[in-house]
């Protein structure tokens, strides 16, 4: 099992309807959010630091271990954290002039959207710490993305077949096209669909449809992204 999780692949697949070009392709996700004390008044110059929480047990991938990131929020207390692989983190603020530290844990990271993690700092040298649970996790107020985000976690508890493409159809815009063997999002065609692994497309050139070889099983899958409309300006 150990071996095998040193090779898990970061899975995106991008199925994008009405368009022949394949876009930027995301591999990453985001964390935002805006540091404040207890009374609403932003805090800036906070140190805000995003660490990887490591393996979990029944965890499928490792493959954020090690990531470390630390930002200083602005004049308006707001911090950004771009480019950071799917996963699970802990944020940190250290404590700053009249204020403790503050720890998030918990904190899921998926492809193509920005987690927003807000802070409320208590005065003085008192430490607030908040495990982030499923029903925690807050919409994403700047996302204009029609898309279904299917992670490792989600993935395990489905009824599904044994490769990435039976994970598919969990979006609602999505059904299989049994004509062409490919899978139609918003009842476009199958050949309008761009594939993208690790950032790599590898859409069938002449049929639109995704290649057997590159069917991966669905236990080196770390998430799974389908995407119909909205997409960024990359």
């Amino acid at each position: 099992m150990t071996d095998r999780l040193k090779f898990l692949p970061s899975i995106l697949a991008l199925l994008l309807c009405f368009s022949a070009i394949a876009l930027g392709q995301e591999t990453t996700g985001s964390i935002e959010g805006t540091i404040k004390d207890i009374q609403g008044g932003v805090v800036p110059g906070v140190a805000v630091t995003v660490t990887s929480r490591g393996r979990t047990e029944g965890a499928r991938s490792d493959a954020t271990i090690g990531f470390t990131r630390t930002v200083t929020t602005d004049d308006n207390g707001f911090y950004r954290i771009q480019q950071v692989p799917p996963g699970f983190y802990t944020v940190t603020t250290a404590a700053t002039s009249g204020f403790g530290a503050a720890v998030n844990n918990n904190v899921e990271v998926v492809l193509g959207k920005s987690t927003p993690v807000n802070v409320a700092l208590q005065a003085g040298s008192i430490e607030n710490t908040v495990d982030v649970t499923a029903g925690d996790v807050a919409i994403d107020p700047t996302d204009n993305k029609i898309q279904t985000n299917i992670t490792s976690q989600v993935a395990e508890l489905l009824p599904k077949g044994t490769n990435i493409n039976s994970l598919f159809k969990v979006s609602p815009a999505t059904r299989q096209e049994p004509l062409s063997g490919g899978f139609q999002i918003d009842g476009a065609s199958g050949s309008e669909n761009v594939f993208v692994i690790d950032g790599q497309e590898v859409t069938n050139f002449r049929t639109g449809t995704l290649n057997g070889n590159n069917n991966i099983p669905t236990q080196f899958v770390q998430e799974v992204q389908v995407k119909s409309s909205g997409f960024g300006a990359e």
